[in-house]
């Protein structure tokens, strides 16, 4: 078997390659980056040939550039690095500079990551420049606390079985489960036809103990006989299935607020909105026992939990706490040096 390339792809490839998907547009992706579309394109056309796969969609019937199944698994983690460059460049320069700087590292699941996490970090550290923040993944709901030294977590949480809120915790946000596909695959004017289900493929989250994501509580929903559809297409985690369905592939089962990015950019629509249906889970956040205290995470969890009331808001009515009072005085005092933690018990 011949050995694969070790070498990695020109940064500014890479760079060309995030913003032409984020943005849809290699003429916006320019304007960002302060070269000629010409250039873009060739950056494209360059990487994708290093890689030896397509990762964009572009051009032809599709309105904006979308990305392709692999395209979709290079983009998560060109973010990631792409920030994490851009924090250790920005605490270069303020150490130069000699100015103060906060450090937090948080986790979650990938889904709420890349879905929703992710772009909320960006604008907050937009308004708090001078907290720079990490992003861990974790999976069966267990954050690395110490090896990570992880200040916060965001945890997936039902009412029933193992995965109960503690103590402490403060909640997030809520979810709702409404069908999405591509805007290209139905038209406008099929969106609230039940009968648009049975012409396309099932696309069908592996999710455990949530029958809301499991196309056979929605047959009954949409009038569906049993014969009626298809076996779903079953994939793991649901940025997988987002992926799945932006690219075309069929019709999702979508877990809103994380969904409501895609929503808001086009590149996934609602089918059937009327017909949503409340989620068995939801999030909460959950701080490091013992944690020194100083300004920046209450910032963040401020920030971070108006942004889940606002986004459960918009899909239904939460229930929840209000942030502990202690949480939330810290926020009025001044920054406080910060020490080592001690580990989670």
């Amino acid at each position: 078997m011949p050995t694969l390339p070790t070498h990695m792809p020109p940064l500014a490839a890479l760079r060309a390659f995030e913003a032409v998907a984020r943005l849809g547009s290699l003429s916006r992706a320019a304007a960002e980056l302060n070269v000629t579309k010409s250039a873009v394109s060739h950056q494209l056309r360059a990487l994708e040939a290093d890689l030896g796969v397509s990762l964009l969609r572009r051009g032809g019937t599709v309105r904006r550039a979308e990305t392709t199944e692999a395209g979709a698994a290079l983009l998560a983690s060109v973010q990631q690095a792409l920030t994490l460059l851009e924090t250790a460049c920005r605490n270069a320069r303020a150490s130069a500079r000699g100015t103060r700087r906060y450090n937090l590292n948080v986790s979650a699941n990938p889904s709420l990551a890349a879905l929703w996490l992710a772009p909320r970090i960006g604008r907050f550290i937009e308004l708090h420049p001078d907290i720079d923040i990490q992003v861990f993944l974790h999976a069966s709901q267990d954050p690395a606390w110490k090896a990570q030294d992880i200040d916060l977590a965001f945890l997936h949480v039902r009412a029933l079985g193992p995965h109960l809120a503690a103590p402490g915790d403060i909640p997030l946000m809520t979810e709702t489960v409404v069908p999405v596909c591509s805007p290209a695959l139905v038209p406008p004017d099929e969106r609230d036809d039940p009968a648009v289900f049975t012409r396309h493929r099932w696309l069908e989250e592996k999710h455990i103990d949530s029958p809301e994501t499991d196309w056979r509580t929605w047959r009954p929903r949409l009038g569906l006989a049993e014969s009626a559809g298809q076996d779903p297409l079953v994939l793991s985690g649901l940025s997988t299935v987002v992926a799945a369905a932006a690219a075309g592939v069929g019709i999702a089962l979508g877990r809103a607020p994380l969904i409501d990015e895609e929503l808001a950019s086009g590149r996934l629509v609602a089918l059937t909105p009327g017909l949503r249906m409340p989620g068995s889970w939801g999030y909460v956040m959950r701080i490091h026992a013992n944690r020194p205290m100083d300004a920046s995470l209450p910032a963040l969890v401020e920030f971070l939990a108006e942004e889940g009331r606002g986004a459960t808001l918009s899909w239904r009515q939460p229930v929840g706490r209000r942030m502990p009072r202690s949480l939330a005085r810290a926020v009025e005092r001044p920054p406080v040096g910060r020490g080592r933690r001690s580990p989670q018990a």
